[in-house]
């Protein structure tokens, strides 16, 4: 896949002559990482049994609970700066970069059009509202929503706030995390995040190069019921192939079709193969047990989607390697909220059976939860 770079003053949006995507040749300004003492995320060492040498990056404390906040800051902060009566953006999402930019725009004042897929669940639509924006529902996946915020963006005048490789900002806003975790370990033995466009995994790495590091094997991984990438890098194929199948998983945020932008993939596939790394593709069921076990032993609430790096990581057949770093990309606060949580582990059973003979002596009923 051709990649050209550009200075950061010479960045547009959108890809350049037969698709070919734009990067940023300039260093991510200080502006947007130099904060050693405060970072965005936490690096946490993991408890989950078989990967104690895991670190996860977790990007769930973000004002608007997910990594997108990065791609929004940097991508509207240039923006503004270079067009300060902006008369409003378009943002197409499956939820979480609609979420990112909502709460950004709110802040700046400026009007926000979301597009999200027909079937996004309202739980990931009602914190776009809350800030302000206006939300459309259309097509099936992210592919449309892009092809209508393109139609609106032209139309409305606005700017177009991407979180794919049609956006030079994307990639380069997220050259944070890896200036980050430079500063946060001493070295970085494999890279591992789940990937939808694929942004994270190359920005994440870009940074790292920036930091002066190395680079390590980067793994993508994505859900098997919409892996467009992972089934390319199984196949040998050299560029990858928007997905035609049903789309079967609830990993919404990662079942991207690459429909009209495959060339992201493309970037991403010949990424990891030249790293050494590798794509992958993680069931459902799999996500769900490593939602759970984030929850169960490192205290983490992560999104369905953003578990897909720990769903591989502990497959049996996954190489051990010490100081590898996951990126868990989002905080499972919209799926929390609806109910929709692994349950609880069960409690010791002498803690429950002490708390149990201590709350039938109460005065009134106690109901023991857990």
């Amino acid at each position: 896949m051709r990649t050209t770079s550009v200075s950061q003053d010479n960045a547009r949006f959108g890809y350049g002559e037969g698709g070919t995507i734009i990067e940023i040749a300039d260093p991510l300004p200080p502006r947007y990482w130099d904060h050693p003492a405060n970072a965005w995320s936490p690096l946490l060492t993991s408890r989950i049994p078989g990967l104690e040498g895991v670190a996860i990056k977790y990007e769930g404390g973000h004002l608007s609970g997910s990594f997108k906040d990065r791609i929004m800051a940097a991508t509207l902060g240039e923006l503004l700066a270079r067009e300060p009566h902006c008369p409003g953006v378009v943002v197409p999402s499956s939820g979480n970069a609609a979420v990112s930019a909502a709460a950004l725009c709110a802040r700046a004042a400026l009007p926000m059009v979301a597009i999200v897929p027909a079937a996004t669940p309202q739980e990931r639509i009602l914190p776009v509202l809350a800030r302000g924006a206006l939300v459309a529902r259309f097509g099936e996946g992210p592919s449309q929503s892009y092809a209508l915020a393109d139609e609106l963006g032209q139309t409305l005048g606005f700017f177009r706030l991407y979180s794919t490789f049609a956006s030079p900002w994307a990639e380069w806003g997220c050259r944070s995390l890896g200036r980050e975790i430079a500063a946060q370990t001493r070295s970085v033995a494999r890279l591992v995040a789940p990937v939808s466009a694929g942004p994270v995994l190359i920005g994440t790495a870009n940074g790292l190069r920036e930091a002066g590091r190395d680079l390590p094997p980067l793994v993508a991984v994505q859900a098997a019921g919409c892996a467009p990438i992972a089934a390319a890098f199984a196949s040998g194929a050299n560029e990858v192939s928007p997905w035609d199948s049903p789309v079967e998983t609830a990993a919404a945020a990662i079942a991207d079709r690459l429909a009209g932008y495959p060339q992201d993939g493309t970037r991403v596939l010949e990424a990891v193969r030249e790293s050494g790394g590798s794509a992958e593709a993680v069931t459902d069921a799999e996500l769900a047990e490593a939602r759970a076990a984030l929850f169960a032993y490192d205290g983490i609430d992560a999104e369905f989607s953003a578990c897909a790096g720990i769903a591989w990581l502990r497959r049996p057949q996954t190489p051990k390697l010490e100081g590898t770093v996951c990126i868990a990309t989002a905080s499972g606060f919209k799926h929390t909220f609806a109910g929709d949580v692994p349950p609880a582990p069960a409690a010791p059973s002498p803690l429950r059976h002490r708390l149990e003979s201590v709350l039938a002596g109460l005065p009134q009923p106690a109901i023991l939860l857990g």
